[in-house]
């Protein structure tokens, strides 16, 4: 199992694609058009063999404009995992009565939703690919536009009222356990390594995904962007989307 993709809520997709881009050191993205069925627009970029996405609202009364209201601005929105198979982590949700709010079953991929509500912290995806090393919501030949400052997603952090109630449900349904991270906080380690840490709400009150991070692979270049003045670089992270972005070697999510 991994943190395959992370996903933030905006109201401007162009300037936010164009943050991103010029942050991750990329060309070029890919819009999918299976969204338009939530009533959103999205990018997603390849970063290593990870992805970030980018979803914004182009109907009224969408999940995802309601979130937007709610959480009074751009926001962390989903996170989607890999899974070696999905038919055991299917049955789990199932016995522990979580619903399911969307889901897809081609040769390729098969796929769920599960309401936030139910599994907690934010809306989660469990993917199975078809090659493995496939993720068909980034497009064909993805690995033809990855990032040159930034790779794979090494971490990220989930905001809640009850953080370990979250982390128990999140890794009974992953079959992972949780075991403690820097400060306490509760965590779950991915096969890769990758760790998701669930915290209690910061003072801003706000729950779900709020911090990630990313390896580095260019630091020079990396630097260089974050010392441009285009992002306001604190020496530990970023605040971007809502969102406390960190990179591996360069600092790490604000405790």
């Amino acid at each position: 199992m991994r943190i395959r993709q992370l996903a933030f809520a905006t109201q401007d997709l162009a300037a936010s694609r164009q943050q991103l881009l010029t942050l991750l050191g990329l060309d070029a993205d890919y819009a999918d058009p299976g969204v338009a069925e939530f009533g959103l627009n999205n990018s997603v970029m390849a970063t290593g063999t990870s992805f970030l996405e980018l979803v914004s609202p182009f109907e009224e009364n969408t999940a995802v404009s309601r979130m937007l209201a709610r959480m009074q601005g751009d926001c962390g929105y989903m996170a989607l995992f890999q899974v070696d198979q999905l038919a055991p982590v299917n049955s789990r949700v199932e016995k522990m009565g979580m619903r399911k709010i969307w889901e897809v079953d081609r040769a390729e991929v098969k796929a769920f939703h599960v309401h936030p509500k139910d599994i907690g912290g934010v809306l989660v995806s469990f993917d199975e690919m078809t090659p493995v090393e496939e993720w068909v919501w980034a497009g064909n030949q993805w690995q033809q536009r990855t990032a040159k400052c930034t790779g794979d997603i090494t971490g990220c952090q989930i905001s809640a009222q009850r953080p370990r109630d979250v982390a128990e449900k999140w890794a009974a349904v992953l079959g992972a356990r949780v075991d403690t991270g820097k400060g306490g906080c509760a965590r779950i380690t991915m096969t890769d390594g990758a760790q998701v840490e669930f915290v209690e709400m910061g003072a801003d009150g706000r729950q779900g995904l709020t911090g990630i991070e990313l390896a580095v692979v260019d630091t020079a270049r990396l630097e260089k962007t974050l010392n441009s003045g285009m992002f306001a670089w604190d020496g530990t992270a970023i605040d971007l989307f809502g969102v406390r972005i960190s990179f591996a070697g360069l600092g790490e999510y604000a405790r």
